[in-house]
């Protein structure tokens, strides 16, 4: 491999790469030609691999399965790429050719949680200058006389081991790893014509996950505001049963003094229509009972015809025959 990179740099060629076991879409979109090849150079002859023309791209015979067209754009694709797929592209448009040269790379897979510091280890020999790159963007650049470099985006986050070139430990440490920080890093010596070792880390980084004791803290939280909740649901509760309680006891209230003014009234009423009618009876005159026994002849008792009459009887000349 470090041959590959070191031909790519000595003829301007640029490098591409693939992880190994995963997909890879070669550059280069067939749909702007009127015709268009990808071939693979390989000794002694190269071999086409697809061609476009018409609007139809075609896979050749010999790379059905390992590789397959790109409908909607009309790229090459590397199903799943393998070691022995590295090595020199080439791209025809038109007649004109594009060379590539593709690396295909294992890398160790990492993971972290967001703010955590990680150290990426490399190592190498001779070294005259460092380079870590993230994807194709430079990490940071360290050269032989002290001089830091770091990419943009890492400044005051990016750091190496001291003395690096000496003891040959090129790793590289980032403090504080954001989730944009996740993808691929390469490690590069010799004006990233060699690589280093281990060469390629993939980084995943994790949403940061609570501790023991904040999770302690949250559940706290939590059983907080539930017991503000419930409190406050409680008094609201307890001042709605009381205003209703209120409500019954005035309304009941109202409803006594109702009927009790009711039936004062109504005895009231009773007391005068009786006084009315004493009144009535006491006034009534003797006149008016003289007039009554004037109106009716008063009838005398029948015992009288049984009592001698003391009354003298007057004289009748006629009984003494005179």
């Amino acid at each position: 491999m470090c041959d590959i990179n070191q031909k790519a740099f000595s003829q301007g060629i640029k490098t591409y790469f693939a992880i190994v076991n995963t997909p890879y879409t070669f550059p280069g979109n067939g749909s702007s030609c009127e015709r268009a090849e990808w071939r693979k150079k390989s000794s002694p002859t190269d071999a086409t691999i697809a061609t476009y023309q018409n609007k139809i791209c075609l896979i050749e015979k010999g790379f059905r399965g390992e590789f397959s067209c790109n409908v909607k754009e009309n790229h090459l694709l590397l199903n799943s790429a393998k070691y022995t797929d590295s090595g020199p592209y080439e791209f025809v448009c038109n007649g004109k050719k594009k060379a590539l040269i593709l690396d295909v790379l294992y890398a160790v897979n990492v993971h972290k949680a967001e703010m955590d510091n990680i150290t990426l280890s490399c190592h190498a020999a001779n070294a005259n200058d460092v380079t870590w790159l993230y994807n194709d963007e430079k990490v940071l650049h360290y050269t032989k006389d002290g001089t830091i470099i770091p990419g943009k985006g890492y400044e005051g986050r990016v750091s190496l081991e001291k003395n690096c070139l000496k003891t040959g430990d090129l790793s590289l440490t980032i403090t504080g790893v954001h989730k944009t920080d996740a993808g691929l890093y390469r490690c590069f010596v010799h004006d990233e014509t060699t690589k280093g070792y281990p060469h390629t880390y993939l980084l995943h980084v994790n949403e940061k996950r609570s501790s023991p004791g904040d999770q302690t803290d949250s559940n706290c939280n939590e059983a907080h505001i539930f017991g503000i909740i419930f409190g406050t649901l409680l008094v609201i509760l307890i001042v709605e049963v009381v205003i209703y309680l209120l409500y019954c006891l005035t309304s009941k209230l109202l409803k006594d003094q109702s009927t009790s003014a009711t039936t004062t009234y109504h005895v009231a009423k009773s007391a005068d229509d009786t006084t009315d009618n004493g009144s009535e009876l006491c006034n009534t005159s003797p006149k008016n009972e003289r007039q009554s026994m004037d109106g009716h002849p008063v009838q005398v008792s029948d015992t009288t015809e049984n009592k001698p009459s003391t009354t003298r009887p007057f004289f009748n000349p006629s009984e003494r025959g005179l």
